[in-house]
C-alpha cells in the first residue's frame, strides 16, 4: 500500500493539506514588504537568511474576504519548481501519511474559468473531517508568481507598496518586525551555533524553553484526572492515541495558582514525553550567546537554579528555563506505588 506524506494546517475552520516533500519549514508571521505589480493575493515578501521569499495568502486566492493578521498566525515555506513561496495559514496541525488510494478526485465546478489555475488536487478522510489537498506547484507555474518571484531575486527587490498590517498595535508590529529581523540576519547553517527557545506566557510572565527539550506544541483537549496524585499533576491527556501526563509548572515556577492554560508544551523526560501546560505559545526565537544574560540573584532565588539566564523579546524579559532539570526535580518525581 502506497503512502503520502501531508503537512495538515487550519484555515478559516477548514483543513487543508500540502505535499510534505515540498514543505521547507513552518515559521510564525514575520512583518513582510508589500510588492508592487503583485496580484492581490501576493501580500509581501521576506528575507529568509538572504533568500526573497513571496508570501501568498490563501484566502485572498480562493477569494474569501481579506482579514486581520495576528502574531498566531504561522507561515509555511515551500518550493516547487525551483521557486520558494510562503503561504500564510492559521495553524499548522500535524504532519500525517494517506493511503493513495484515499486520495480522491476534487469535485470540478468551473472547469471553463478563463485564467484560473485549480489549486485543489483532492479529497481525502482524516480521523473525522475531510482533508482538502493543495497542489502548490500549480500556484507557482502562474504567470504572475513567476515574475514576481523573478523580480524578488534583484538585489533590490520590488519596491514597497505600502505598509504592512495597518492595523496592528504597536506591540504586534514590534513582534512582526522582530520576527523578520531575526529570519533575515540568519545565515545558512548560523542557526545551529544559537540557542532556540520557545516563547512561552504563564501568568502574564514569559519563559523561553529551549528547542533541544520541546517534542511538539499542541491544544489541551479532553483531560483525565489521575487519582494519589500531587496538584502539580493536572491529568493525562490523549494524544494521537498515547497517554500523556499533564503537568502545571507554576507551583515551581513560584507563580500564583490560576487556571490552566489551553497551550501544552510537549517535552521529553528521559524515555518518556510529557505536557507542560502554558497559556500561551508565542513565537521560536533563535539567540546568539550576547543576548542571553546571566539571571539576577533574586530571579534564581525566586524561580529556582534551574533558570539560566534572561533575554529581551518584543519589548519584554523572558526567563529561560531549563526544562529537563525542571522536571527532574524530586519533589515533582509521583510514587507510582502511591
Amino acid at each position: 500500500m502506497n503512502a503520502l506524506s501531508f503537512l495538515i494546517f487550519e484555515l478559516d475552520g477548514a483543513r487543508f493539506g500540502l505535499d510534505a516533500t515540498q514543505v521547507r519549514e513552518t515559521i510564525w508571521l514575520p512583518e513582510l514588504t508589500p510588492a508592487e505589480e503583485a496580484p492581490p493575493w501576493i501580500v509581501g515578501l521576506f528575507s529568509l537568511r538572504g533568500r526573497i521569499v513571496p508570501v501568498a495568502d490563501l484566502r485572498l486566492r480562493f477569494g474569501h474576504p481579506a482579514r486581520r493578521y495576528s502574531p498566531g498566525d504561522q507561515v509555511v515555506v515551500t518550493e516547487a519548481g525551483g521557486l520558494p513561496m510562503g503561504l500564510i495559514v492559521g495553524e499548522v496541525i500535524d504532519v500525517i501519511e494517506l493511503p493513495a488510494e484515499s486520495i480522491q478526485p476534487p469535485p470540478q465546478f468551473d472547469t471553463a474559468a478563463p485564467g484560473l489555475d485549480h489549486l485543489v488536487a483532492g479529497e481525502a478522510r482524516a480521523g473525522d473531517g475531510l482533508v482538502t489537498l493543495l497542489d502548490i506547484s500549480r500556484l507557482a507555474r502562474l504567470p504572475e508568481w513567476q515574475t514576481l518571484a523573478a523580480a524578488a531575486q534583484l538585489p533590490h527587490g520590488p519596491a514597497p507598496a505600502g505598509r504592512f498590517c495597518p492595523d496592528a498595535s504597536a506591540a504586534e508590529r514590534t513582534l512582526f518586525r522582530a520576527r523578520a529581523m531575526a529570519l533575515r540576519e540568519a545565515a545558512v547553517g548560523e542557526e545551529s551555533g544559537r540557542l532556540g527557545l520557545a516563547v512561552v506566557q504563564l501568568g502574564g510572565e514569559y519563559f523561553g524553553v529551549e528547542l533541544a527539550a520541546v517534542l511538539e506544541f499542541c491544544d489541551i483537549a479532553q483531560l483525565s484526572p489521575i487519582p494519589c496524585c500531587p496538584p502539580h499533576i493536572l491529568g493525562a491527556m490523549n494524544l494521537r492515541g498515547d497517554l500523556l501526563t499533564l503537568i502545571d509548572p507554576r507551583a515551581a515556577l513560584s507563580l500564583p495558582p490560576a487556571a490552566r492554560g489551553g497551550k501544552a508544551v510537549i517535552a521529553r523526560l528521559g524515555e518518556q514525553a510529557v505536557g507542560i501546560a502554558v497559556d500561551e505559545v508565542h513565537d521560536i526565537v533563535y539567540l546568539r550567546g550576547e543576548e542571553l544574560q546571566p539571571p539576577p540573584a533574586a530571579l534564581r532565588e525566586r524561580c529556582g537554579a534551574e533558570i539560566t539566564g534572561t533575554a529581551l523579546y518584543a519589548g519584554r524579559i523572558v526567563t529561560v528555563v531549563d526544562l529537563p532539570a525542571l522536571l527532574a526535580r524530586e519533589a515533582w518525581i509521583v510514587n507510582e506505588q502511591v
